[in-house]
């Protein structure tokens, strides 16, 4: 995986090379070729192209439906791809064990359990997501979340999201804090208990040739919190505890298509934007059937509020995208807010 993101890099970098000499009017590439060369050359290592630590991450979108065992095994179908693809940190949408909406949470409800089931494949007859995800996690150790309906303390229920790592041993889980209310279409907290923490993990990234394995600190979020700044902010360069600032924010989502054709692009952007991190936003695919559609669209966003990865609105797919930590360093070091900070 990392030879192939260096090879896309190289290409990129000898488009940009053969568009400027084609702007300078050098047109004749082979009476130029040593001018090309220079040129490539003096990209790469302004863009430091071996020195780079790298972790690939991957937004799946599920079409979730009434059927939980075919819901587990098409999400288990797409952590295994996404594995072989190289991903380190694979996470699923929110509540992707069945159908969205306040009548059916409780049918979906599930305990979440502190390390994968002895037995391989035991979510099989358990149905259970989060063993799903712990299962899988362990067999390609690599990390895996997503959302569950938690059967919590006293009976109460939580939308929450489970992070298990690459020994199928749960990390943390982040229950969501700001519950969705959308007039005319959901009350997330007619059903749900709100969480009252952040979350935050750590990844390390695969060592290369030039670069021992480095790490990749992760926040948790969840769907409406997007619409929630100050929340947000507690991981970003704003931050009152410095040691919660993160270089990723996982946001797995079940964004409801009539407030996301317009929302759901603009909340990741001002995200990656405002806390300088990436922004990791699996969601739950559109389809027109549903009796409350959500949007898909699936994305991941760099920290310059570029969309570098992003599934179509429909169907069952992935967002893969590289987090690059002299990228976070690029945009960090133009953009000074952590130091320019002012308290009024």
């Amino acid at each position: 995986p990392n030879h192939h993101s260096t090879c896309q890099r190289y290409l990129r970098l000898s488009n940009q090379a053969r568009a400027l000499l084609w702007n300078w009017g050098c047109k004749d590439r082979k009476r130029n070729a040593l001018v090309w060369t220079q040129l490539l050359v003096r990209l790469c290592a302004a863009n430091r192209l071996s020195d780079r630590s790298m972790l690939r991450v991957a937004a799946l979108q599920l079409r979730v439906t009434g059927s939980r065992i075919d819901n587990l095994t098409r999400a288990a179908a797409l952590i295994d791809r996404a594995a072989n693809e190289g991903a380190s940190l694979v996470s699923l949408p929110e509540v992707f064990t069945g159908s969205y909406g306040v009548e059916h949470f409780a049918s979906w409800q599930e305990d979440v359990p502190d390390h994968a089931a002895v037995a391989k494949l035991a979510w099989q007859t358990t149905l259970s997501g989060a063993e799903m995800m712990a299962d899988c996690a362990r067999r390609h150790s690599v990390t895996v979340t997503g959302g569950i309906v938690e059967r919590g303390e006293a009976g109460r229920l939580f939308n929450s999201m489970p992070i298990y790592g690459p020994d199928g041993a749960r990390v943390d889980t982040y229950r969501k804090v700001h519950l969705s209310r959308v007039q005319g279409h959901t009350s997330e907290s007619d059903v749900f208990a709100a969480g009252d923490a952040p979350c935050t993990f750590s990844i390390a990234a695969p060592p290369t040739d030039s670069h021992p394995a480095q790490r990749f600190d992760v926040g948790m979020a969840c769907c409406f919190d997007l619409r929630f700044p100050a929340f947000l902010g507690g991981y970003g360069p704003h931050a009152a505890d410095n040691s919660r600032r993160v270089d990723a924010i996982c946001v797995p989502s079940a964004f409801l298509d009539f407030t996301g054709r317009d929302h759901w692009d603009v909340l990741l952007r001002r995200t990656a934007l405002d806390q300088q991190a990436y922004v990791i936003a699996p969601g739950v695919c559109f389809h027109p059937d549903d009796p409350l559609p959500l949007h898909g669209r699936s994305a991941v966003c760099d920290p310059w509020g570029t969309i570098v990865a992003q599934c179509g609105a429909e169907g069952d797919d992935m967002a893969v995208a590289e987090m690059e930590a002299a990228r976070l360093e690029e945009v960090r070091g133009r953009l000074r807010l952590a130091a320019l900070r002012r308290t009024l």
